[in-house]
This record gives structure tokens, sequence and C-alpha cells, in this order.
């Protein structure tokens, strides 16, 4: 690759981050800016005079704390169900053998390829059926199975050297402590990032939380602020403007403090056979 190559891919993924920080730019810019600089000053991100009004009327007006326990044991709840199936179904499918075995992981490769909205309706009734409708767990059970989850720790768990599993069995470990205590603890680095995935992707769940939560004790975060925004912030754009960023700001920090890490595990997990 020559240096006019390098520099127009450079300067091609500058604009992409650039066209994809903006707005989160402009939303953080915005939270800051009282009323009068909104339409003062309505192109420009950056407020004149940063005030903490919005914040201060967003935490006064809608209980954040619950909001924020709400979204911690949801996302909690779900991270914690998907990795817990996940890992002995992976161990099953990259260092067992049993019949169907190839069936079966073809449907779950098939599952990711099918949109989570579209069993919206099927989740849905199931759940009234059990009268869980307006409750933690009915958010939570649909979201505990995972093909995506399985296939990305099948890929780490079958880089993993037989050998090591052989001897183990040797000396006379059972399945299930090969598992968690030779194959889980060596891919502790794979499972971890694995999580911190899954969390940031159930915090910022929406449609389906909506749907299930019928009262504000348990609405999460997002279904929170878009309540919110639907009803007496609608017209309150500084406060809606903080709100978002109150409901961002956890995974982005948690984001950045593991970025290297996140990265490296799904991109190995993507090339290992």
């Amino acid at each position: 690759m020559n240096a006019r190559t390098t520099w127009a891919a450079r300067v091609v993924l500058i604009m992409t981050t650039a066209l994809m920080l903006l707005p989160l730019l402009y939303q953080v810019g915005l939270s800051f800016k009282s009323p009068t600089e909104f339409f003062g000053n309505p192109l420009s991100p950056f407020p004149l005079q940063p005030t903490l009004e919005h914040y201060q009327g967003v935490l006064n007006r809608l209980p954040m704390g619950l909001y924020l326990l709400n979204s911690l044991l949801f996302s909690g709840a779900v991270t914690l169900g998907q990795i817990g199936l996940a890992i002995p179904a992976a161990y099953a499918f990259s260092h067992q053998r049993f019949v169907g075995q190839h069936l079966l992981f073809a449907l779950i490769v098939l599952s990711m390829m099918i949109p989570f909205v579209i069993t919206y309706i099927p989740n849905y009734l199931t759940i009234a059926s059990w009268n869980l409708l307006g409750t933690l767990p009915g958010m939570v059970l649909p979201f505990l199975g995972s093909g995506y989850s399985v296939f990305l720790l099948r890929q780490h768990f079958r880089a993993f050297p037989s050998s090591i599993l052989e001897a183990a069995v040797v000396d006379g470990a059972s399945p299930s402590q090969v598992l968690w205590r030779v194959l889980a603890p060596a891919n502790l680095a794979a499972i971890v990032s694995l999580g911190i995935y899954l969390f940031i992707q159930s915090w910022n769940q929406l449609i389906w939380p909506m749907l299930i939560a019928s009262s504000p004790k348990v609405y999460t975060l997002t279904v929170g602020v878009q309540r919110f925004a639907g009803g007496e912030g609608g017209n309150d754009w500084g406060a809606m403007m903080a709100a978002s960023v109150l409901t961002n700001l956890p995974t982005i920090v948690l984001f950045l403090l593991v970025r290297k890490g996140l990265l490296a595990t799904f991109t190995d997990g993507a090339v290992k056979g």
C-alpha cells in the first residue's frame, strides 16, 4: 500500500468517525446550553455559557436512581444468563461429540440471522401467559438464549489445545471439571469481553423493555427517558439531551476502559476455526 492510499484511507476513517461522533457531541453540547442559547445559536453544539440546570431538572423530575438500578439488574441478568448458558453449550459443540451436533450448531448459526423484532409477538404472548408482564424477569427471559454468544465462545474454545483437556481427563477430571477448571479459566478474557459486549447491548435495549414495563417501578433508563420525551419533557430539549447523556454515559465509559480487549476478542473469534 503506497503513501497516497494510506492517507486516503486515513481521511475516510477520520471523516467516518467524525460523522459518527457528531450526534453525540451535539447531544452533550445541547445538554449544557441555557434555554436562550438553544434558538439563539442552534447550529453550534458548543454552549457559550455552560449550565447544569438541565441535569438538575432531570434529576429532580425523574427517579434516575431507580431507572439506573433497573437497567443494572436487567443488563446484569441478561449478561450472566447468556454467558451461563453459552459456556457449556460452546464446550459441547467444540470438544464433545454427540448425535446431531452439526445440525444443532447449524440451527444456532441460523438463529443469528433472524431479527429479534420478529419474535416480539410470540415472546410477548408467552410472557403474558406466564403472568410476567410488568416484571424484570419478563424482560430478561427472551434474551437468555443467544446464538451469537455460543458461536463466539465455540470459536475460542476450539482454538484451545485438545491435548491439555485430554490430559485433565486422564488425571481423573470429569467433563464439568474440565470445563470450569481448565477451559473456562483459560478463556477468561474472551468470556469477560463477551460479557461486556452483552451488557452494553442489553443496556441499550428499548423496544422490548418498553413493551413489558407497564409501571415506572420497572422502567429502565432507556424506557424512562423515552417516556419522559413523549410526555412532560417533550418540549424541554435541554432536559431531554441531559437525560440522554446520563443514559449513555455508563456504557461509554465502560467501553472506553475495555475497548482494546473487547476488539481483540471479537477479531480473534472471527478468524479462529
